[in-house]
């Protein structure tokens, strides 16, 4: 959780620049690129964290897509952002080795019945650090400049990895079954809830960079001002997505927990139909509240649905990274945005 925290305030210094610095050159069909290359090469490496995890370690594995993320960052500050969408092929990569490590260390140091709670507050806690972040960017924007996001994102990044070298577990996790075996059989045993993980996924690659550029767009505010906004439409989903993960275990409530944060993710198709900026952030808000409920949700029922839970943090993150990456780039053709 240390790194979850430390990591999620280091991406919400940079990645929001990201967005606005290809919007500003480039467009918005641009901008879906970004998600587009990002969420390809995080589906690819999602599926092969779990055998590195099983051959190598936590800390060979982390180490080695933290070290690859942070270089990312250092690149994004010497290349023009045409090659952004280029560049997030790495970024994406390190991202799917990293993130579902962490959840995996999760779901194993806990018991079935806690697991949709324990990545409620694992979705919970990153999400604060990653909204910090958005706001400490505006800070940084506004008191040293837009070209240090960069520098303060790659240089904490570096020292945080010597960090994580040092706490992270180096043990090998040991399985029965090969992993081509674990794999087909995660397949089936999630083989219902593949819909909704499309779903979700698909809404989230729109969360990544699409609908924050978006924002941008819409309202014509400056990068501070949409930073503060987009974080306080997120803070508003966060509590909520924990309570709602609590009853579905607590009470069996898991159809009308998913019914609800299903309704919550569709909202923005209002979107086209409005361009006040108040109406705007209340859709988005809605949005990132149906995705904090069901994002800890689905991977609790899953990993609850396999006899091991890396083989499901696996699958569920790389169909979710599938969706993510071709949804964006649809919606903007369909939308027919401006370059």
């Amino acid at each position: 959780m240390v790194s979850v925290v430390y990591v999620m305030v280091l991406s919400g210094i940079v990645t929001p620049h990201i967005s606005l610095e290809v919007l500003e050159k480039h467009g918005l069909l641009w901008v879906s690129l970004l998600t587009l290359g990002f969420m390809f090469a995080r589906s690819f490496a999602s599926l092969i964290h779990a055998p590195l995890y099983r051959k190598y370690s936590a800390r060979t594995t982390g180490g080695l897509g933290l070290g690859l993320l942070i270089t990312s960052y250092y690149l994004y500050s010497i290349v023009p952002p045409l090659y952004y969408p280029a560049l997030q092929l790495l970024t994406g990569f390190s991202s799917g080795l990293f993130w579902p490590l962490m959840q995996s260390l999760l779901a194993r140091g806990l018991k079935p019945q806690w697991r949709s709670r324990g990545f409620s507050i694992y979705f919970l806690l990153g999400a604060i650090a990653g909204y910090a972040g958005y706001q400490l960017g505006s800070l940084i924007y506004v008191t040293l400049g837009p070209d240090k996001l960069y520098v303060i994102g790659y240089t904490a990044g570096y020292l945080y990895l010597l960090i994580y070298v040092l706490i992270s577990p180096s043990e090998r996790l040991i399985v029965k079954r090969k992993a081509s075996g674990t794999l087909t059989q995660g397949l089936r045993d999630l083989k219902t809830l593949i819909p909704l993980i499309m779903l979700v996924g698909g809404v989230n690659g729109l969360l990544k960079d699409y609908l924050f550029a978006y924002v941008k767009f819409i309202t014509g505010y400056d990068e501070p001002m949409v930073r503060n906004l987009w974080s306080i439409a997120g803070y508003t989903g966060l509590l909520m997505g924990y309570i709602a993960s609590h009853i579905q275990e607590k009470y069996g409530r898991e159809r009308e927990v998913l019914l609800a944060g299903t309704f919550m993710i569709v909202t923005p198709i209002l979107l086209p139909l409005t361009n006040n900026p108040y109406i705007v952030v209340l859709v988005i808000a809605l949005t990132i509240t149906g995705s904090r409920i069901l994002r800890p949700v689905i991977r609790g029922i899953a990993s609850n649905k396999t006899s091991e839970p890396e083989t499901a943090i696996a699958i569920v993150n790389s169909l979710s990274n599938i969706s993510a990456a071709i949804t964006p780039p649809i919606i903007a053709l369909l939308t027919a945005m401006p370059l």
